[in-house]
């Protein structure tokens, strides 16, 4: 049915009881999710939502994707308990390069702006605002949220600005070389950072093996898996969330939305 050919895939980065960009608080977070429970939406993990982009003839009637990108720490300690309270999952997407191999306390944790956090994950304190690899392994042997590759360093816009293709492919590389010695698994879905990305990128992606590429646009999603469309979340609750849901679940709603937004 053409009102529900589309899946709608969630862009989250925060969740944390700070006012910040790119950031959701944990009550609103717990509203949306409620929402979604509530109104019987179910979350979809990376095999199933490949699936049906692979079959799109499968009815995708209030299928929706959680994605976030980073791997920051708020994600395990305010996103996951939510997420695994309510029996929900999610698809989180890492830059290895941030991720250590330590064994952190939490419980000096301050919430931050996203730039801030960012300027200490560029630094020796990565520690303190990423995930550590045990705390990704806990997530997934969890059910609650599926690891899969942001590259390794967050550096490929720079490097597909400077042309660097063969830095694009090691970074793509060692990001799935991370994923397979810590997590032992073979990523298959990639997020571009920042959402930048170019034909070039896209054929090296699936060369080395990737299966569904995600960008930050806006817009349905019905069968084409190297260009995943993303609707940011707002910090706003599940009113907002269940209209976007309902518009983003076709793609005919999404067109004729897109046509008034703009």
């Amino acid at each position: 049915m053409i009102l529900y050919d589309s899946i709608p895939v969630l862009m989250y980065h925060h969740v944390m009881p700070v006012t910040s960009s790119l950031n959701i608080t944990p009550e609103l977070f717990e509203e949306q999710l409620s929402g979604l429970k509530t109104n019987g939406w179910k979350t979809l993990d990376s095999k199933e939502f490949l699936y049906f982009l692979q079959n799109p003839k499968e009815s995708r009637k209030k299928c929706v994707l959680l994605t976030f990108d980073d791997g920051f720490v708020d994600n395990y300690l305010y996103a996951y308990p939510i997420l695994k309270k309510y029996k929900m999952k999610a698809l989180l997407f890492i830059a290895t390069d941030f991720i250590t191999d330590l064994d952190i306390k939490r419980e000096n944790f301050i919430a931050m702006p996203h730039k801030q956090m960012w300027k200490i994950a560029f630094s020796e304190r990565n520690y303190e605002v990423m995930c550590t690899w045990n705390e990704l392994k806990e997530m997934e042997s969890e059910g609650v949220f599926d690891i899969q590759s942001h590259g390794h360093t967050h550096k490929i816009p720079d490097f597909i600005e400077k042309a660097n293709y063969a830095a694009v492919e090691n970074d793509l590389f060692l990001g799935q070389e991370f994923l397979m010695k810590y997590l032992n698994k073979q990523p298959l879905h990639l997020a571009w950072p920042k959402g930048v990305y170019n034909d070039k990128v896209m054929r090296i992606a699936v060369k080395l093996g990737f299966k569904a590429l995600y960008t930050t646009q806006r817009g349905a999603n019905v069968y084409d898996t190297f260009h995943i469309k993303r609707l940011a979340v707002k910090c706003k609750g599940r009113r907002w969330l269940n209209k976007k849901l309902m518009i983003y679940n076709s793609s005919l709603l999404t067109k004729i939305y897109s046509k008034i937004r703009f």
